[in-house]
């Protein structure tokens, strides 16, 4: 008979969406997974800058467009910025905020992610993955 007690998957555990190892994605680099956003269908933007991993909505504050809409990218030409490749609304990577005239004071929607054990998971409550 097992008296091992089990375990219950932790609430955490329990919303971790595996985006990617974290060998696999280097500075200035992105993904972009489909995800269930608040049970609506989106992307998120997951990317590491200056050591640091960040993930976003993938939606322009400007218009409800995907940042990636026309190029198959999100970091403007140097790699520094997040940039709409629509209307080239450009934001800091490191808090989604936008550093165009256009769009000032308004952020990117931010998704908790965190690295667990070499891997980059988002954590975010509002996000699930698609079926």
């Amino acid at each position: 008979m097992n008296t091992t007690p089990t375990q219950r998957p932790s609430a955490l555990d329990k919303r971790k969406l595996l985006v990617c190892a974290s060998a696999d994605l280097t500075d200035r680099q992105h993904r972009i997974i489909p995800v269930l956003f608040k049970h609506e269908p989106q992307s998120a933007i997951v990317l590491r800058h200056g050591g640091q991993v960040y993930a976003y909505l993938n939606q322009c504050v400007h218009m409800v467009r995907r940042l990636d809409c026309i190029h198959d990218t999100v970091f403007d030409e140097e790699h520094e910025h997040l940039r709409c490749s629509m209307h080239g609304i450009v934001y800091d990577p490191a808090t989604g905020e936008s550093l165009s005239v256009l769009c000032s004071g308004e952020r990117l929607e931010a998704l908790r992610s965190r690295e667990i054990d070499g891997q980059v998971y988002l954590v975010d409550k509002r996000v699930t993955g698609l079926p």
